[in-house]
C-alpha cells in the first residue's frame, strides 16, 4: 500500500496524475484503500512521582512529527500524545523535553495497521 507524506490534497493529485500517465491504475496499484488500518505511534509519559507540565517534542526517523505539553497530576491530566501515522516497517522513535531531558531513541518494527505506544519514563526528585 502506498503512503503519501504530503498533505492529502497534493497526494491525491499526484496519485491521480501518475495513474492517468501510466494508463493502468489496477496493474500498478495506484490509489489507496481508505478502509485499511493505519499504522500509528503514540508517546506515553510515565511519571509516577511528579506533578508538573512538560513540553515534549516527538520524532519518527529523526523527523519532528509533533509536540505536546504533558500535564502530570494537573487538571486536565494529559500524559498521552496524539497518535502519529507512519508506514509499516522499522522506525526510530525519539522524544525530548524542550530544553531538557532527551530520551534515548528506540527502534521498533511495526506491522500494517499496528498501533504502538512508546513509554517515556520520567522521575522527579
Amino acid at each position: 500500500m502506498y503512503r503519501c507524506l504530503m498533505p492529502h490534497s497534493k497526494c491525491v493529485l499526484l496519485l491521480a496524475s501518475a495513474c492517468l500517465w501510466i494508463g493502468s491504475p489496477l496493474l500498478f496499484g495506484c490509489g489507496s484503500d481508505p478502509a485499511a488500518p493505519r499504522t500509528t505511534v503514540e508517546f506515553v509519559l510515565d511519571a509516577p512521582l511528579c506533578s508538573s507540565m512538560l513540553p515534549v517534542e516527538f520524532s519518527i526517523d529523526s523527523v519532528l512529527v509533533g509536540s505536546d505539553t504533558f500535564r502530570v497530576r494537573l487538571p486536565p491530566d494529559d500524559t498521552i500524545s496524539p497518535s502519529f501515522a507512519t508506514t509499516p516497517g522499522s522506525h526510530s522513535l525519539g522524544a525530548h523535553v524542550i530544553n531538557g531531558l532527551i530520551w534515548p531513541d528506540t527502534t521498533v518494527t511495526l506491522a500494517e495497521g499496528e498501533s504502538f505506544s512508546l513509554i517515556l519514563p520520567f522521575y522527579c526528585s
